[in-house]
């Protein structure tokens, strides 16, 4: 009977990868940050490059969970209210899990490996999901929902940037982080009020 292999702790895995990137850690290294073998490595990922891939579409499947609890908290609100819910999902993600964070933002982009072209398509992920979710939030509002992408851009831009703590800085909180940020999506145009019955 074949022994079982060892569970392969994927926020780990995002861990040891997010200092350096993919090119800065050594399979010995990983085996080590993460205290298995080097074979039961190799039995998660055919190589270092696919255990790079799987760690990072294992942070952004966290980053879009909490996207979609902010959707889900946030059912028929305009889209600055709403955006300013994802922005605050994006900035709790980097404060739980800040190699996660960094591993995204920072050492996850890269261009020179076989996995690269993936590695790209899953961190678009999240500004897809913030568009797809913007596209609606503005066409419900009366916008343009054809601003979704650069909207989507700024404020995934800008939660990458209020992120970074930065030692002995004195931080707003998250939510108030949050609210700044979404200050690029525009309101809906007031309604216009009835006039009052002449007698």
């Amino acid at each position: 009977m074949a022994r079982p292999r060892a569970r392969l702790d994927l926020s780990a895995l995002a861990d040891a990868f997010a200092a350096d990137g993919l090119h800065g850690v050594s399979t010995a290294e990983l085996a080590a940050a993460l205290e298995v073998a080097k074979p039961t490595l190799y039995a998660h990922g055919s190589s270092k490059e696919a255990l790079f891939l799987r760690a990072v579409e294992a942070e952004v499947e966290r980053v879009i969970d909490r996207l979609h609890g902010a959707e889900r908290a946030t059912v028929g609100m305009v889209a600055r209210d709403r955006a300013a819910a994802s922005v605050r999902a994006l900035l709790d993600h980097a404060a739980a899990r800040p190699a996660g964070a960094r591993l995204l933002h920072r050492t996850a982009h890269h261009a020179s490996s076989e996995v690269a072209d993936r590695v790209a398509a899953a961190l678009r992920r999240v500004p897809d999901r913030l568009t797809e979710g913007l596209r609606r939030d503005l066409a419900a509002d009366g916008l343009d929902p054809e601003r979704a992408p650069f909207l989507a851009r700024a404020l995934y831009g800008a939660a990458s940037a209020l992120a970074e703590v930065r030692p002995g800085e004195r931080r707003p909180s998250r939510a108030v982080l949050a609210g700044v940020a979404a200050q690029v999506v525009p309101m809906p145009a007031s309604v216009p009020a009835e006039p009052w019955p002449t007698a």
